[in-house]
């Protein structure tokens, strides 16, 4: 632990994985929360605050810091990165410029700031969510393209789309996501908050996507990660599985932490951690997305199974006392894959089947589900609830874990009730 140091963390429902990492580097967390109740919300160390969705959450961590005090603002959920680092900031806290976190959470924006820098990135622009535009759309970019809305997040709205028709149908779907039409948990993440109802193109880029994971000062770095992500071509880019060791000879890691770093460097980070998505190119690095704050899902337990460090517990230390940790985030002779089961089909859970037979699986280190019956299933690119179980592999061997993957995924299956 740095000290009897307290935490604030934004989070719609944190898991008890996150608070416990917090906690190994400080005495409470004070948990700014709309969600509904998590586990360990018994826990005494463990404050809870809940606001009403949507609200300016300042005026909620002023009052914790005149009461409580915190000494660190941590950005441990995407939706909250922007309005962590004006936290910090007003509280006089370590953290990135707001400025940063806004370009990291508004893609269009990002955008810019990469081209401006030369770090290599898709060519982009805006546009309006309209069908009247296709043919502007098309005047610009020629297919196929990618479309997105530029303040989203877990790869809502994200399509490839290949031809009008396809373009048509794509806008439409984002129409309807800022509109908030049918089942949309993200829509306080950019409904209301932009004007108009923008929608970002990009080029599409081929080759295989990594993850980076970062933790950094203004000066310096350090690697926690890097996994090479499920390949994917679209038309939806739901998260599949990432691996470690990645098939990339030393050089082209290199060069693609290299481009990671100067992206988060672009935005204008200064302290704090980054997840950065970029393919390898025929061309070299190109970077997708860059976000403040630590991969999702599973990436920190896997950080932490292959190096021995606790990312999250890393990131709480820098920010409390500007200290980098040392390790190696290649280890040798190891493998590990974290992945999902989804579904492409929306639905209501009436029964998961297989789980005893995945658990039984030797190389499975975790492995949980998800969902229960009675739940809704909403794939991309409408919706982000796909995932209906989970799990993480070690082994010595590549060729292990992603057999094992396979064995997984063919014994877990969902029924679903489709409308």
């Amino acid at each position: 632990m740095t000290s009897n140091a307290t935490a604030l963390v934004i989070h719609p429902a944190p898991e008890q994985g996150l608070l416990e990492s917090v906690l190994r580097e400080c005495a409470q967390v004070h948990v700014l929360s709309a969600g509904p109740a998590y586990v360990g919300e018994r826990d005494a160390r463990i404050v809870r605050h809940r606001y009403p969705p949507g609200d300016d959450l300042l005026p909620f961590a002023r009052q914790i810091q005149a009461r409580y005090g915190i000494d660190v603002v941590v950005p441990a959920w995407e939706g909250a990165a922007e309005q962590s680092a004006v936290i910090a900031r007003a509280l006089g806290l370590a953290g990135n410029p707001p400025e940063a976190a806004r370009a990291a959470r508004d893609k269009g924006l990002a955008a810019e700031r990469w081209r401006h820098d030369g770090v290599p990135h898709p060519r982009s622009a805006l546009f309006p969510a309209d069908p009247a535009r296709i043919e502007a759309i098309e005047a610009e970019f020629g297919y196929p393209f990618v479309v997105k809305i530029p303040r989203s997040t877990n790869s809502q709205s994200v399509t490839l789309v290949s031809g009008r028709a396809e373009l048509a149908t794509a806008l439409a779907a984002i129409d309807r996501l800022y509109q908030q039409a049918g089942p949309n948990r993200l829509f306080d993440l950019y409904g209301g908050r932009v004007d108009g109802r923008p929608v970002l193109v990009q080029q599409y880029v081929t080759g295989l996507e990594l993850n980076i994971d970062l933790l950094y000062t203004e000066r310096e770095h350090r690697v926690l990660g890097v996994f090479e992500k499920y390949p994917m071509t679209g038309p939806t880019f739901a998260e599949v599985q990432s691996v470690y060791p990645v098939a990339l000879d030393g050089r082209q890691i290199e060069a693609a932490v290299a481009t990671a770093v100067a992206a988060v460097r672009s935005q204008g980070a200064t302290i704090g951690a980054a997840h950065v998505e970029l393919r390898m190119s025929p061309d070299g690095p190109v970077v997708i997305e860059s976000a403040l704050r630590l991969g999702g899902f599973l990436t920190p337990t896997a950080i932490g199974r292959l190096t021995g460090v606790d990312p999250v517990a890393a990131l709480v230390r820098l920010l409390a006392t500007s200290e980098l940790p040392e390790l190696d985030p290649f280890p040798p002779l190891r493998a590990c894959l974290y992945g999902a089961v989804n579904v492409t089909t929306a639905g209501r859970v009436l029964a998961i089947h297989g789980a005893r037979q995945a658990s039984a699986v030797p190389e499975a280190v975790l492995f949980d589900v998800l969902k229960k019956p009675g739940d809704q299933l909403v794939p991309l690119p409408e919706g982000t609830d796909y995932h209906f179980a989970r799990f993480l592999l070690e082994s010595d061997s590549r060729a292990e874990v992603e057999a094992a993957a396979r064995r997984i995924r063919a014994a877990v299956t969902v029924d679903l009730a489709v409308a």
